[in-house]
């Protein structure tokens, strides 16, 4: 099942800002509050309905986002290095909310890019659990301590966590073997 094209952009500041205050995943009941995992298009939301309708996993991590401070904005990209599946950056924290952004590399197969997803919100909620993360400089310090560096170093250094490698394969596993879950069920 092939996911659409997708597109990305280059955030600048007034960008951002349209992000958080012109979300396309407002809740359809105004008296709802937004949900904290928000896919930026078309395509994203497409994804994030496919790995919800056939992984367990990914329906557990975001019922665990959804009680957590951060919010989860979900968007394709276009990455230089053509390894690279996928990354998490901290956006901002404003009052009591973290804001996240998880990219997804484009051109990808569904059940990579569904695999890549599970893995990056299991970033997310490592993420969540530590409150001291609020900024890239924080968040590059705690993967310094306690992930793996994987290439890079200061402000492009990249980290690895063994819960996320292995909830990717888990994903992965279930985007290939699990039956399509349907709201009938």
């Amino acid at each position: 099942m092939p996911l659409a094209t997708c597109r990305w952009k280059v955030f600048a500041g007034a960008s951002l800002l349209w992000l958080f205050v012109a979300s396309p995943a407002r809740a359809e009941d105004p008296d709802k509050p937004p949900p904290h995992v928000r896919p930026e298009t078309a395509a994203t939301r497409e994804l994030l309905a496919l790995a919800v309708a056939r992984s367990p996993t990914i329906r557990n991590q975001i019922e665990r986002v959804e009680h957590s401070d951060v919010v989860v904005y979900i968007r394709h990209r276009s990455f230089p290095d053509s390894q690279l599946q996928g990354r998490i950056g901290v956006l901002s924290a404003v009052g009591s909310r973290r804001y996240l952004i998880v990219e997804i590399a484009c051109g990808r197969i569904w059940t990579e890019q569904i695999a890549t997803l599970g893995h990056e919100l299991h970033h997310a909620l490592e993420i969540a659990a530590n409150p001291e993360i609020v900024d890239a400089r924080s968040l590059a310090a705690f993967y310094e301590r306690f992930g793996t560096r994987t290439n890079g170093h200061g402000a492009g250094a990249m980290f690895e966590t063994a819960g996320a490698r292995d909830t990717g394969r888990q994903v992965r596993r279930e985007a290939f073997m699990s039956p399509v879950k349907t709201e009938e069920q």
